[in-house]
Protein backbone atom coordinates (compact mmCIF):
# COMPACT_ATOMS: atom_id res chain seq x y z
CA UNK A 1 0.00 0.00 0.00
CA UNK A 2 1.67 3.32 -0.86
CA UNK A 3 -0.32 7.01 0.06
CA UNK A 4 -3.36 4.79 0.75
CA UNK A 5 -6.35 7.64 1.52
CA UNK A 6 -9.86 6.31 2.22
CA UNK A 7 -12.54 7.50 4.75
CA UNK A 8 -16.44 7.59 4.96
CA UNK A 9 -18.22 11.25 3.38
CA UNK A 10 -16.30 13.52 5.26
CA UNK A 11 -14.59 11.14 7.59
CA UNK A 12 -10.88 10.50 6.26
CA UNK A 13 -9.79 7.25 7.72
CA UNK A 14 -6.86 6.65 6.26
CA UNK A 15 -4.66 9.60 4.81
CA UNK A 16 -1.44 8.41 3.42
CA UNK A 17 -0.87 5.09 4.42
CA UNK A 18 2.08 3.11 3.78
CA UNK A 19 2.25 -0.14 4.78
CA UNK A 20 4.23 -3.16 3.21
CA UNK A 21 3.33 -7.28 4.25
CA UNK A 22 6.04 -9.39 3.10
CA UNK A 23 5.65 -13.05 1.72
CA UNK A 24 6.83 -15.70 4.56
CA UNK A 25 5.79 -12.44 7.30
CA UNK A 26 3.06 -11.81 9.84
CA UNK A 27 2.40 -7.80 9.71
CA UNK A 28 0.51 -6.40 12.96
CA UNK A 29 -1.49 -3.47 12.50
CA UNK A 30 -1.97 -1.53 15.43
CA UNK A 31 -3.67 1.15 17.23
CA UNK A 32 -6.68 2.58 19.20
CA UNK A 33 -10.46 2.35 18.23
CA UNK A 34 -10.62 4.73 15.20
CA UNK A 35 -7.01 3.90 14.21
CA UNK A 36 -8.02 3.29 10.61
CA UNK A 37 -7.08 -0.77 10.87
CA UNK A 38 -10.12 -2.10 9.90
CA UNK A 39 -10.25 0.54 7.18
CA UNK A 40 -7.13 -0.42 5.68
CA UNK A 41 -8.15 -4.03 5.15
CA UNK A 42 -11.39 -2.86 3.98
CA UNK A 43 -9.69 -0.73 1.42
CA UNK A 44 -7.28 -2.93 0.27
CA UNK A 45 -9.96 -6.04 -0.11
CA UNK A 46 -12.27 -3.73 -2.13
CA UNK A 47 -15.09 -3.22 0.35
CA UNK A 48 -13.56 0.59 0.36
CA UNK A 49 -12.81 2.78 -2.54
CA UNK A 50 -9.03 4.74 -1.66
CA UNK A 51 -9.55 8.36 -2.79
CA UNK A 52 -5.96 8.33 -3.12
CA UNK A 53 -2.76 5.99 -3.32
CA UNK A 54 -2.37 2.54 -4.49
CA UNK A 55 -2.70 -1.26 -3.34
CA UNK A 56 -0.10 -4.05 -5.19
CA UNK A 57 0.15 -7.47 -5.08
CA UNK A 58 3.02 -8.81 -6.31
CA UNK A 59 3.35 -6.11 -8.72
CA UNK A 60 -0.48 -6.14 -10.02
CA UNK A 61 -2.11 -3.11 -9.34
CA UNK A 62 -5.63 -3.80 -7.43
CA UNK A 63 -6.59 -0.02 -6.68
CA UNK A 64 -9.44 0.17 -9.05
CA UNK A 65 -10.15 -3.93 -8.85
CA UNK A 66 -14.07 -4.93 -7.74
CA UNK A 67 -13.67 -6.96 -4.38
CA UNK A 68 -14.87 -10.66 -6.42
CA UNK A 69 -11.83 -10.07 -8.47
CA UNK A 70 -9.24 -9.12 -5.57
CA UNK A 71 -10.16 -12.02 -3.92
CA UNK A 72 -9.33 -14.39 -7.39
CA UNK A 73 -6.18 -12.63 -7.28
CA UNK A 74 -5.09 -14.52 -4.35
CA UNK A 75 -6.46 -12.08 -1.70
CA UNK A 76 -8.13 -13.82 1.54
CA UNK A 77 -10.30 -11.35 4.06
CA UNK A 78 -11.76 -12.82 7.19
CA UNK A 79 -13.84 -9.45 8.63
CA UNK A 80 -14.28 -8.97 12.65
CA UNK A 81 -17.25 -11.04 13.54
CA UNK A 82 -16.74 -14.73 12.80
CA UNK A 83 -19.06 -14.70 9.77
CA UNK A 84 -19.53 -17.95 9.04
CA UNK A 85 -23.10 -19.16 7.09
CA UNK A 86 -24.93 -20.85 10.06
CA UNK A 87 -27.39 -22.78 8.19
CA UNK A 88 -24.57 -24.72 6.46
CA UNK A 89 -22.07 -27.25 7.88
CA UNK A 90 -18.80 -27.14 8.90
CA UNK A 91 -18.19 -28.99 5.72
CA UNK A 92 -20.38 -27.26 3.41
CA UNK A 93 -18.67 -23.59 4.91
CA UNK A 94 -15.50 -24.52 3.80
CA UNK A 95 -16.17 -25.86 0.06
CA UNK A 96 -17.60 -22.48 -0.30
CA UNK A 97 -13.78 -20.99 0.86
CA UNK A 98 -12.94 -23.68 -2.07
CA UNK A 99 -15.44 -22.57 -4.73
CA UNK A 100 -13.60 -18.67 -4.20
CA UNK A 101 -10.10 -20.01 -5.18
CA UNK A 102 -7.43 -17.80 -6.55
CA UNK A 103 -6.58 -18.31 -10.24
CA UNK A 104 -3.51 -18.08 -9.04
CA UNK A 105 -2.95 -20.43 -6.41
CA UNK A 106 0.00 -22.68 -6.52
CA UNK A 107 -0.74 -25.20 -3.72
CA UNK A 108 -4.31 -26.40 -2.68
CA UNK A 109 -4.78 -26.36 0.97
CA UNK A 110 -7.83 -28.31 1.33
CA UNK A 111 -10.73 -29.17 3.83
CA UNK A 112 -8.54 -32.21 5.16
CA UNK A 113 -5.76 -29.68 5.78
CA UNK A 114 -7.76 -27.61 7.90
CA UNK A 115 -9.38 -30.46 9.65
CA UNK A 116 -5.62 -31.25 10.48
CA UNK A 117 -4.82 -27.79 12.33
CA UNK A 118 -8.23 -27.32 13.73
CA UNK A 119 -9.19 -30.46 15.08
CA UNK A 120 -12.29 -29.54 16.90
CA UNK A 121 -13.54 -28.90 13.25
CA UNK A 122 -12.86 -32.59 12.43
CA UNK A 123 -15.01 -33.70 14.99
CA UNK A 124 -17.33 -31.46 14.32
CA UNK A 125 -17.65 -31.51 10.22
CA UNK A 126 -21.50 -32.75 9.72
CA UNK A 127 -22.88 -30.43 12.32
CA UNK A 128 -24.58 -26.57 10.88
CA UNK A 129 -22.26 -24.05 11.77
CA UNK A 130 -24.60 -21.95 14.56
CA UNK A 131 -23.87 -25.05 16.46
CA UNK A 132 -20.19 -24.22 17.26
CA UNK A 133 -18.64 -22.27 19.76
CA UNK A 134 -17.26 -18.78 19.53
CA UNK A 135 -13.32 -19.92 19.13
CA UNK A 136 -14.58 -23.11 16.24
CA UNK A 137 -16.34 -20.42 14.77
CA UNK A 138 -12.90 -18.54 14.43
CA UNK A 139 -11.08 -21.06 13.41
CA UNK A 140 -14.06 -22.33 10.49
CA UNK A 141 -13.68 -18.29 9.17
CA UNK A 142 -10.05 -18.56 9.43
CA UNK A 143 -10.23 -22.32 7.35
CA UNK A 144 -12.59 -21.00 5.02
CA UNK A 145 -10.08 -18.66 3.53
CA UNK A 146 -7.08 -20.69 3.89
CA UNK A 147 -8.86 -23.68 1.26
CA UNK A 148 -9.03 -20.32 -1.61
CA UNK A 149 -5.34 -20.65 -1.70
CA UNK A 150 -4.58 -17.09 -1.29
CA UNK A 151 -1.13 -15.23 -1.21
CA UNK A 152 -1.91 -12.73 0.98
CA UNK A 153 -4.59 -13.12 4.33
CA UNK A 154 -6.11 -10.31 6.07
CA UNK A 155 -7.12 -11.12 9.55
CA UNK A 156 -9.07 -8.71 11.52
CA UNK A 157 -9.62 -8.97 15.03
CA UNK A 158 -9.54 -12.76 15.36
CA UNK A 159 -8.81 -12.72 19.18
CA UNK A 160 -11.92 -10.62 19.86
CA UNK A 161 -13.92 -11.85 22.41
CA UNK A 162 -12.31 -15.66 22.90
CA UNK A 163 -10.69 -17.36 25.55
CA UNK A 164 -7.11 -16.75 26.11
CA UNK A 165 -6.65 -20.72 25.17
CA UNK A 166 -8.35 -20.02 22.13
CA UNK A 167 -7.16 -16.79 20.85
CA UNK A 168 -3.27 -18.75 22.08
CA UNK A 169 -3.69 -22.10 19.80
CA UNK A 170 -5.07 -19.63 16.96
CA UNK A 171 -1.91 -17.89 17.19
CA UNK A 172 -0.11 -20.46 17.16
CA UNK A 173 -1.58 -21.71 14.21
CA UNK A 174 -0.84 -18.61 12.03
CA UNK A 175 2.93 -18.63 13.02
CA UNK A 176 3.23 -22.13 12.02
CA UNK A 177 1.40 -21.40 8.45
CA UNK A 178 3.97 -18.33 7.68
CA UNK A 179 7.00 -20.25 8.32
CA UNK A 180 5.62 -23.63 6.50
CA UNK A 181 4.33 -21.19 3.46
CA UNK A 182 4.86 -18.12 1.85
CA UNK A 183 1.40 -16.46 2.73
CA UNK A 184 1.59 -13.08 3.27
CA UNK A 185 -0.53 -12.39 7.03
CA UNK A 186 -1.63 -8.38 7.46
CA UNK A 187 -3.21 -8.86 11.00
CA UNK A 188 -5.01 -6.32 12.80
CA UNK A 189 -5.40 -6.67 16.32
CA UNK A 190 -6.54 -5.09 19.25
CA UNK A 191 -4.39 -7.44 21.48
CA UNK A 192 -1.19 -5.45 20.78
CA UNK A 193 0.91 -7.83 22.92
CA UNK A 194 -0.76 -10.94 21.72
CA UNK A 195 0.24 -9.76 18.10
CA UNK A 196 3.48 -8.78 18.60
CA UNK A 197 4.75 -11.94 20.03
CA UNK A 198 4.04 -13.91 16.65
CA UNK A 199 4.20 -11.06 14.36
CA UNK A 200 7.67 -10.23 12.37
CA UNK A 201 6.86 -6.77 11.62
CA UNK A 202 4.77 -4.28 13.63
CA UNK A 203 2.74 -1.24 12.11
CA UNK A 204 0.87 1.07 14.65
CA UNK A 205 -1.69 3.57 13.17
CA UNK A 206 -2.73 6.84 14.91
CA UNK A 207 -6.19 8.52 13.33
CA UNK A 208 -5.31 7.04 10.18
CA UNK A 209 -1.36 7.52 9.84
CA UNK A 210 1.29 5.19 9.99
CA UNK A 211 2.75 6.38 13.55
CA UNK A 212 5.62 3.58 13.41
CA UNK A 213 6.67 0.70 11.36
CA UNK A 214 9.34 -1.55 13.28
CA UNK A 215 10.38 -5.15 13.77
CA UNK A 216 7.76 -6.23 16.13
CA UNK A 217 10.26 -6.74 19.14
CA UNK A 218 11.28 -3.29 19.25
CA UNK A 219 7.87 -2.21 19.02
CA UNK A 220 7.34 -4.24 22.07
CA UNK A 221 10.49 -3.00 23.59
CA UNK A 222 9.29 0.86 23.39
CA UNK A 223 7.64 2.00 26.15
CA UNK A 224 6.72 5.32 24.83
CA UNK A 225 5.34 4.10 21.89
CA UNK A 226 4.02 1.35 23.77
CA UNK A 227 1.94 3.51 26.58
CA UNK A 228 0.89 6.11 23.84
CA UNK A 229 -0.46 3.55 21.46
CA UNK A 230 -0.77 0.17 22.41
CA UNK A 231 -2.40 0.07 25.52
CA UNK A 232 0.22 -2.07 27.50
Amino acid sequence: MRGLTAGYGPVRALDGVDVTAERGHITAVLGANGAGKTTLLRTISGLVRPTAGSVHVDGTDLTAAAAEKIARAGVAHVPEGRGVITELTVEENLRLGALLGSARKRTERTAEDVYTMFPALAERRRRDAHTLSGGERQMLVIGRALVSGPDVLLLDEPSLGLAPRIVSQIFGMLRDLVRETELAILLVEQNARSALSIADVGVVLGLGRVVATAPAAELAADDALRHAYLGF
